[in-house]
């Protein structure tokens, strides 16, 4: 990976010369154009209220119980985002912790609970690491994704281990009727370059598509306390394939594939034998996932639904030049739902499998995990209803670990409307947290007897949902038991700790005439029940506001991410301190100087804030981006 210091004047030069050869070619589309498009604005618009993810089957968001957020592809695009991450940062109930440049370790907290207390899909296939239980975010790809949806609160009675927080699902892209792609070129600050190709084709009843995708740069200095001067560099490359066929009006088929390689240097690891830390760290490896679903329509009333997955993600840790680990995750998955179509709502049975495996190598002291593989078989059950005003939906399910045991799971939900347009409701649910193979039969310290951590959790909402108005209050409390922590001499893990989270969601937004404003904000309160005091890197306040507005051929957008202080543990002493808050402010903007001809340019942090999400770990200071989209 090279590593030098650039500003964007590639950019900036291709951005003047495109505006100057196409300044006679702005101007308004005709009429019928602009009919046209509205059509297609109206009818994407129905199928992003589609949300499959809460309940495992395809709803209407205004239908669903929980408490809910989508980001479409539209809303991808106009953001210009580099990372799922930044997608995902203070949105409702959602925190995220990364320490240093793009690449670097990043922590998911969703409504204050742990990092590996939520389950994250692609395309239906589980990504959390076999070893640790999270989820490598900071390696997922913008570029080839379709939808995103997160569902805040328990769905264990839905997808088994670890949604104590919640469940994020990433859709990849899929085609269309005809034949369409685009080329997308984009160069930015800290010699960073981007390049995505996306085409499609398809009819009726067969749509393929395919993304080729690459990111590379200098990056920035991870750590605060590395005085060198050097940068962290970042590299991401990899495609992406959907695939989709209707063999009859009682039969569909699709597949997805994801595929990506990623290169990083970061900051603070500590080499054999070393007297300290180094920074010289890097880390290699990929990520991908394979998954296909059959669906049959066995009688009018009567659906079948069968899924299949796979799952693979290396990584290759190398410390001051030398090989310290590889790590792989592997797992396999199988489903089949039936889904019955009730006169007042519907029915769900199902049955899934996953069977995951670790290969380790430790190049450094040669250890190994004791046992390297599980299996899980869980079985589930909902039932969704609607009598007039009513809302009643219920879920249990049934998990068999061949590491700790079994564990049953439900959620009780009931919500009543005010009016056409208002509703009220609660819900109740529980959860559980398997311990982590590295936890029980780890390279180092490791508790084979650890219980599955548990969730009891309350909540109540209050939602509106009228013409350009959308808003949603939520309380809700957590207590969870049994939390996994670990002896500071012997770092051997066990179960003691148990915390109570409570806290209020807003969320909501309003949207005409060009014009488009959401805004989250979130109040919490999680506490360590043992020392009384707040969970590490966890604010008590945090929210967003995102504004974008179109005019003619032009759009201007900006966004505002906040945080309130957490405590955290100092980078340098290993003790306790806390991290200030924050406020940053990125701003964006995008012409469309041709149908097939759009630049556009972005500004991030763009009044410089200095601020950190890891005590001793460095954020990007103010960035500039442009580029320009070809499409055909």
């Amino acid at each position: 990976m090279r590593y030098h210091n650039n500003a964007v004047a590639s950019g900036v030069a291709l951005a003047v010369a495109m505006t100057s050869l196409s300044a006679q070619a702005q101007q308004r589309l005709d009429e019928q154009q602009r009919v046209d498009n509205q059509q297609r604005v109206d009818a994407q618009q129905q199928l992003d209220n589609v949300q499959v993810t809460a309940n495992r089957l395809p709803q209407s968001q205004a239908d669903v119980l929980a408490s809910t957020t989508i980001i479409d592809r539209a809303e991808i695009e106009r953001s210009q985002a580099d990372s799922v991450i930044e997608l995902l940062q203070a949105r409702a109930g959602i925190e995220i912790a990364q320490t240093g440049a793009p690449g670097s370790l990043t922590s998911l907290f969703i409504r204050g609970s742990e990092s590996d207390h939520s389950v994250v899909l692609v395309d239906g296939v589980r990504v959390n690491s076999a070893s640790s239980g999270g989820a490598s975010l900071e390696f997922l790809p913008p570029e080839a994704i379709e939808r995103i949806e997160i569902v805040r609160g328990p769905r264990a009675a839905a997808y088994g281990a670890d949604a104590i927080g919640g469940v994020i699902q990433i859709f990849t892209r899929h085609g269309g009727e005809g034949t369409r792609g685009a080329l997308n070129l984009r160069v930015g600050e800290d010699s960073t370059n981007k390049q995505n190709l996306f085409v499609s084709t398809g009819d009726a009843d067969t749509r393929l598509n395919a993304s080729l995708f690459r990111r590379d740069g200098d990056g920035f200095n991870a750590t605060a306390a590395d005085t060198s001067g050097e940068r962290d560099g970042f590299e991401r490359s990899g495609g992406q394939l959907g695939l989709s066929h209707r063999f009859s009006d009682r039969v569909d088929f699709s597949f997805n594939a994801l595929r990506q390689n990623f290169d990083t240097d970061y900051d603070d690891c500590y080499p054999t034998n070393a007297l300290g830390a180094s920074q010289d760290c890097r880390s290699k490896g990929y990520l991908q996932t394979f998954g296909g679903q059959l669906d049959v329509a066995l009688e009018p009333d009567w659906d079948m639904i069968l899924t299949a997955g796979h799952f693979d993600e290396q990584r290759e840790e190398r410390y001051a030049g030398n090989r310290n680990s590889r790590t792989e995750s592997h797992r396999n998955e199988l489903g089949l739902q039936h889904r019955f179509t009730r006169s007042h709502g519907v029915d769900v049975l199902g049955v899934d499998y996953r069977e995951e495996r670790l290969d380790y190598d430790d190049y450094a002291y040669g250890s190994q995990y004791q046992k390297d593989s599980r299996e899980n078989y869980g079985l589930y059950a909902m039932v969704q209803r609607q009598y007039g005003a009513h809302e009643v939906t219920g879920s249990l399910r049934y998990d068999d670990d061949s590491r700790f045991g079994d564990e049953t799971t439900g959620n009780l939900g009931y919500a009543y409307h005010l009016t056409e347009f208002q509703r009220v409701g609660v819900s109740y649910g529980t959860a559980f947290k398997a311990p982590n193979l590295i936890d029980l039969y780890g390279p180092y310290g490791t508790n084979p007897d650890l219980d599955a951590e548990t969730s009891k959790t309350l909540e109540a909402f209050w939602a509106l949902n009228r013409g350009p108005w959308d808003a949603r209050v939520t309380a809700f409390e957590s207590r969870i038991d049994d939390l996994i922590s670990y002896d500071s001499l012997t770092y051997i893990p066990y179960n003691v700790d148990e915390s109570r989270i409570r806290g209020v969601e807003l969320s909501g937004g309003w949207h005409q005439d060009g014009l488009a404003l959401r805004a989250s904000l979130t109040y919490q309160d999680p506490e360590d029940r043992d020392t009384g005091e707040r969970l590490q890197r966890r604010a008590r306040t945090f929210g967003r506001l995102d504004a974008d507005y179109a005019v003619q051929n032009w759009n201007f957008g900006a966004t505002l991410r906040s945080a309130g202080d957490r405590r955290d543990v100092d980078a340098v002493t290993f003790g306790d301190t806390t991290t200030a808050g924050y406020g940053v402010v990125d701003l964006r903007t995008a012409w469309q100087v041709t149908p097939t001809v759009e630049l556009s340019a972005k500004l991030e942090n763009a009044f410089d804030k200095d601020y950190q999400l890891v005590d001793g770990y460095n954020t990007q200071d103010r960035y500039l981006e442009g580029g320009v989209k070809l499409s055909f």
